[in-house]
């Protein structure tokens, strides 16, 4: 480490982390794939174009362009937010912060109704950029909590606590939803907005409680602070290009995320639209994906401490890239399930042995900052993929050939992870 780095890394604390420590940790990613469940993924989307837009042509165009617009913004500005706190040592601060927000947005989309279309829009976009900035600072307390060879085993766990969460809560919304997403249900749509914002604050006050911040402020002044969390942006920065590792790494993850983030993103569309899911089937999808997801984070969470991160990585992509050859080819509804399932286990475990793997290649006084290029990558990510395949859906008029966009994506992402070299934990103090 440089001497003029060492002037703003500040030191760890060190407090042995406690199991009910880690169990509070884990709370949050309870917390966090309720919301993306029951929002992104089910409810908000489905909301805003049958009942807000009941009766606009430009819905669809313009919850696209919200959502991209969420992921570029927390993209941009992870990476330094990430290294702000790692030099303030602020991290619980600014993670109570973005629960807040992520909280109050949330419960305020119950009011809103038809015609709503701007204020649902920034209540949306608000309470996203809350999840996503909470989502990233979280998981960098991760390598905190666990050393390197039980890293994949606590963030496999925890995954598998969120899936749990997400499975939880949508059979908790379903009988909300069972009317269906018409102007006549719309009230009872619009409790299951503050019935998120609870689950959300429950889920995630353990982690702001408990979770002990260990990381000291090298700097007071938050003009310094901007200062110095340049500085290391730009090193981090040169690193990523200089470093082999860590070039392979977040190249793949892009490129694999992106894939993911196609599929997921567009599941329970694809299945009304080719398959022929309707009432509350495309719930069972969701559920589906969930069950396989705790599966998944839970089994490759100890594969990874097992075989490594880098053959768990190809392992997990294999899977994708073979389940898609199903997702694509099937047109029964029970064999749809099933392959949704598998997906499923490997979206659940791909985010797991991701966020592990970030936490080998961060530095000790560095963990935010890393996080945050995983969140810059991540959001990138997840705005691309559903972006890449509504352009493909409206230039091919079709929801069956875009999907062999992701066999790409992941067959690109093999090349680069074969490329990797073998993953070891970083201490700058040596």
């Amino acid at each position: 480490m440089h001497a003029s780095e060492k002037a703003f890394s500040p030191p760890l604390r060190q407090a042995p982390p406690s199991k009910a420590e880690k169990v509070a940790w884990s709370f949050f990613d309870f917390a966090n794939t309720a919301f993306n469940t029951l929002i992104v993924d089910l409810v908000f989307g489905t909301y805003f174009l049958r009942v807000i837009c009941a009766h606009r042509t430009d819905a669809t165009w313009l919850f696209g362009c919200a959502l991209f617009v969420c992921q570029t913004l927390v993209g941009v500005i992870s990476p330094l937010l990430g290294a702000l706190v790692d030099v303030t040592g602020k991290k619980k601060r600014i993670l109570s912060i973005s629960y807040a927000i992520c909280i109050l947005s949330t419960a305020s989309l119950a009011a809103m109704g038809e015609g709503d279309v701007w204020s649902s829009l920034i209540a949306f976009m608000a309470a996203s950029v809350g999840y996503a900035f909470a989502e990233n600072l979280t998981a960098s307390f991760l390598p905190e909590l666990a050393p390197p060879q039980e890293i994949g085993r606590l963030s496999g766990l925890a995954r598998a606590l969120g899936n749990v969460g997400g499975f939880l809560s949508v059979v908790a919304a379903s009988p909300l939803m069972s009317p269906g997403f018409t102007l006549a249900n719309s009230g009872a749509i619009r409790l299951i907005f503050l019935l998120t914002a609870g689950i959300y604050c429950a889920a995630g006050l353990p982690t702001i409680l408990f979770v002990r911040e260990r990381a000291c402020a090298a700097q007071q002044d938050w003009k310094g602070a901007v200062g110095a969390s340049l500085l290391r942006l730009s090193r981090t920065f040169s690193k990523l290009f200089r470093e082999a590792r860590l070039r392979l790494f977040f190249g793949a993850f892009l490129l694999y995320a992106t894939g993911a983030a196609m599929v997921m993103a567009m599941a329970a569309l694809y299945g009304e639209m080719q398959i022929g899911l309707a009432g509350n089937e495309p719930v069972f999808l969701l559920l589906a994906i969930q069950t396989g997801g705790c599966v998944g984070a839970i089994l490759f969470g100890f594969i990874e401490d097992a075989l490594g991160s880098k053959r768990t990585l190809q392992l997990i992509v294999w899977i994708w890239f073979l389940g898609m050859g199903g997702f694509y080819f099937v047109q029964d509804k029970l064999a749809f399930y099933v392959v949704s399932a598998i997906l499923g286990m490997g979206a659940g475990s791909l985010h797991s042995v991701s966020r592990a793997v970030v936490g080998i290649l961060a530095p000790k006084n560095e963990h935010a900052e890393y996080f945050g290029l995983w969140g810059l990558f991540g959001r990138v990510a997840a705005g691309s993929g559903p972006l890449v395949f509504s352009l493909l859906s409206q230039r091919l008029h079709s929801f069956h050939t875009p999907m062999l966009a992701s066999f790409v994506c992941f067959a690109l992402s093999l090349g680069l992870l074969s490329a990797l070299p073998a993953l070891h934990s970083v201490d700058t103090d040596s």
